[in-house]
């Protein structure tokens, strides 16, 4: 981005700047801020989250940062399939009737995003070019500027357990000893017990029965949960495939039999 964005920065400095709310996953953090450096050089006021540390406070900052945007960048990649917060994040910008534009930063297969964001023209960056520097310059020159905000404004969503705990971040760590695997599924327990967070902890829970180096007890620990729970809370939709031999399979109360290749969405011949 950092390249390729200057080609267009001189026709880009000449429009009215405007002010951008950066939504990704925390795996894309380094993809995302070179992005954000190179729209902050067309003259764009661009924000990200990367400086909080989290909790109530830092939920109710991104709250005020989507009120007071044009529009709404969505980083899509794999990554932000699986982000609660990011999901919730596009559910109130469009509440306030702000605009997304969806830019691709890795390669996500269309039949498995989100429906608001499958619903409009993504921006491909997964492979970075001028040509698509430019695409994106255009989309954020011509978004709109926000208009007045609803009044009465729509009711603030909670805290997202992502935002609450960092447990996705744990969960999705190069590596995990017995006690932090312990004690990340001990939290997963607790936000079980909250019907806001239930689906979000069934969902970290499977990607953390997934890991190759889960220890026994943890793995026990974790199937008698996913077992007494047996998939309340957990929407129908695309999810990373538990057999990994496929990057996404269908989940409908149980996993099925349709999965994603990268490219088409197929019945699994096993």
């Amino acid at each position: 981005m950092t390249e390729s964005m200057r080609a267009p920065a001189t026709e880009a400095a000449a429009t009215t700047a405007r002010k951008i709310f950066m939504s990704y996953a925390r795996p894309d953090k380094e993809l995302v801020q070179r992005l954000r450096d190179g729209l902050a050089r067309l003259g764009h006021q661009v924000w990200i989250d990367d400086r909080l540390t989290g909790g109530q406070q830092w939920w109710d900052e991104i709250l005020r940062q989507l009120q007071a945007c044009d529009v709404v960048l969505v980083a899509v990649s794999p990554a932000l399939l699986e982000s609660e917060a990011g999901s919730v994040e596009r559910g109130y910008a469009r509440a306030l009737g702000k605009s997304l534009l969806p830019v691709m930063i890795r390669p996500v297969p269309t039949a498995v995003l989100p429906r608001e964001v499958a619903a409009i023209h993504i921006v491909d960056y997964s492979s970075p070019s001028a040509e698509a520097a430019f695409e994106i310059a255009d989309a954020v020159a011509r978004a709109p500027r926000s208009a007045a905000l609803p009044d009465p404004l729509p009711a603030p969503p909670p805290v997202p357990l992502t935002y609450v705990n960092d447990l996705a971040e744990r969960v999705h760590r190069p590596s995990m000893s017995l006690d932090e695997q312990l004690a990340t599924v001990a939290r997963l327990e607790e936000a079980l017990a909250k019907e806001v967070h239930r689906g979000a902890a069934l969902q970290l829970l499977r990607a953390l029965a997934n890991r190759q180096d889960l220890y026994n007890l943890p793995a026990r620990q974790i199937e008698q949960l996913l077992t007494a729970n047996d998939g309340a809370g957990v929407e129908p939709g695309w999810y990373r495939d538990p057999t990994h031999r496929f990057p996404f399979r269908w989940y409908d109360h149980d996993w099925s039999d349709w999965v994603s290749t990268g490219h088409d969405v197929v019945s699994d011949p096993l």
